[in-house]
C-alpha cells in the first residue's frame, strides 16, 4: 500500500474526498436546500433574503438596520434595499428607535407576519420531508453540532488576515449574542 505522499499510479486518478469533503457537503445541501424554498416563495413574489427578514423580525421585532443586517447575516447595504423592497410591499416598516431618535428601527407589519404564517407551513414541511429518515434525537445532535461548528468556524476565522464580507458579517452577530452575556 503506497503511502499518502506517493503520487497515484500513472492511469489512476488521485481522488480528494470531495464526497466527504464536509465543505462541500455544507455547501451542496445549502444550495440545495435554498432553492427549494426558493420555488415556494415565488409563488408570492418573495425573495429569500425578504423571507430571512421577516421570519428574523418574528423572533425578535423593532431591530436597527445594523442588528438586522446582523441577525439575517447579509451587509447592511444589501439589507438595506431588501428593506427598501420589503418595506414598499407593506411588509416593514421603518420607525425611530425608541432608544436613539437618530437611528431607525425594522419592524414587521401585519401583512409580513401574514406572510411567515402563510409560508411557514410549507417551510415546516419542507424541512420534515428533509429530516424524514433521521430519528430525532440525530436531529437534535445535528443542530447541536452545527451550531458548533459555525462558531468554530467563525472563531478559526479571526485569524485570516483579509476576512470576507460574510465573516464580518458573522462576527458582528456573534458579538452582538455575547455582548447581553457579559452584562449578566
Amino acid at each position: 500500500m503506497a503511502s499518502s505522499s506517493t503520487p497515484p499510479s500513472p492511469g489512476r486518478r488521485e481522488r480528494y474526498g470531495s464526497d466527504r469533503s464536509l465543505g462541500y457537503l455544507l455547501n451542496r445541501t445549502a444550495d440545495i436546500v435554498s432553492t427549494a424554498f426558493i420555488e415556494i416563495l415565488r409563488n408570492e413574489s418573495i425573495s429569500l433574503p425578504e423571507w430571512r427578514v421577516l421570519t428574523v423580525l418574528t423572533d425578535r421585532d423593532q431591530q436597527t438596520l445594523s442588528e438586522l443586517a446582523s441577525h439575517v447575516g447579509t451587509e447592511l447595504s444589501y439589507l438595506s434595499r431588501i428593506v427598501v423592497h420589503a418595506e414598499q410591499r407593506g411588509l416593514v416598516a421603518r420607525l425611530a428607535s425608541p432608544a436613539d431618535k437618530r437611528s431607525t428601527c425594522v419592524s414587521i407589519t401585519e401583512a409580513g407576519r401574514a406572510m411567515v404564517r402563510l409560508f411557514m407551513p410549507q417551510a415546516r414541511a419542507l424541512e420534515a420531508t428533509w429530516l424524514r429518515d433521521i430519528p430525532p434525537d440525530d436531529v437534535k445532535v445535528l443542530r447541536r453540532t452545527l451550531q458548533a461548528l459555525y462558531i468554530n468556524v467563525l472563531d478559526a476565522s479571526t485569524a485570516a488576515p483579509s476576512s470576507g464580507r460574510k465573516l464580518k458579517v458573522a462576527h458582528r452577530a456573534r458579538n452582538r449574542r455575547e455582548a447581553p452575556a457579559a452584562k449578566k
